[in-house]
């Protein structure tokens, strides 16, 4: 069945094409159902047989992305993060005797978020760095988060988020930003934004931070109005200014990313949510 709406990256209206989210070549091909729980029970939304795709996008922006290389970039940068996992939950087992998936349960002594580090290209199987594409990889990050929008609203107010996506050279988003943690809280995402309030116990009052969020295991992603992000998150957005046909450089390889804190509401919630589908029935 043809669905006609509005294309997510370039706003024009017609029949959209289904997007894999995240893409195929993630590992997005297995079935998937997707549920909606109300007072307690679970109804299907929908179920897909080769992976979970959404139809957001027309023909062209859809092929557009895979003609630039984003999807590729993406799953690399994911197969290396997966690769650093691995070698940490190896580990942490090792020192604990804990199961290796317990990793993504722990916090640091001060019981904020456990800092990870890693040197991207350094967990791809090979005896050499393999060169990653920061430009690539961030600005897939942002047309995920565009493609799962239920309203116009970032498309119209903020032209700046779907032209730094579709720039090949140098761009910003600012005064949003983007940011990147760890966690294995299943597939999920906001179709609209969303706001975290935190109220101040020195009598500083409240402060609230809006964002838009994508779950895509490993790893947690948040597009904000402002610097911050919800929970503790490593920023991202820096890499735009990196043009496509860029590599990292050797600074930028290093980064260090959190172990999403299941301390955090947001964070206890999405793994609440996750184990209600398991108990339930559900993937």
């Amino acid at each position: 069945m043809t669905i006609f709406d509005w294309c997510r990256h370039c706003g024009d209206h017609g029949p959209m094409t289904e997007e894999h989210l995240p893409p195929r070549v993630a590992g997005n091909q297995s079935p998937v159902t997707m549920y909606n729980e109300q007072n307690g029970a679970l109804t299907v939304l929908r179920s897909f047989e080769r992976g979970h795709t959404i139809p957001s996008l027309c023909r062209a922006d859809n092929n557009n992305a895979s003609h630039r290389g984003l999807p590729e970039a993406y799953a690399l940068w994911r197969d290396d993060s997966i690769g650093h996992l691995k070698e940490a939950a190896a580990a942490f087992h090792q020192v604990s005797g804990r199961a290796p998936n317990d990793l993504f349960s722990i916090t640091a002594r001060d019981g904020g978020a456990f800092m990870l580090p890693m040197e991207h290209g350094t967990r791809l199987g090979s005896e050499h760095i393999t060169n990653l594409n920061p430009g690539k990889i961030v600005r897939q990050l942002l047309g995920m988060m565009l493609a799962v929008q239920d309203t116009r609203y970032l498309f119209d107010a903020h032209p700046q988020l779907t032209a730094a996506y579709r720039s090949n050279e140098p761009a910003s988003i600012e005064p949003f930003a983007l940011h990147v943690a760890l966690a294995d809280a299943g597939l999920c995402y906001f179709r609209d934004g969303a706001v975290s309030v935190s109220v101040s116990l020195t009598g500083q009052g409240a402060t609230s931070i809006e964002f838009w969020a994508v779950s895509f295991p490993p790893f947690l992603i948040f597009l904000t109005s402002g610097p911050e992000a919800p929970i503790e998150a490593t920023r991202v957005d820096e890499w735009l200014a990196y043009p496509l046909s860029r590599a990292f450089s050797k600074r930028d390889r290093k980064v260090r990313y959190p172990i999403a804190n299941r301390g955090e509401l947001l964070v206890s919630k999405l793994y609440q949510d996750q184990q209600t589908l398991k108990v339930m029935g559900g993937p």
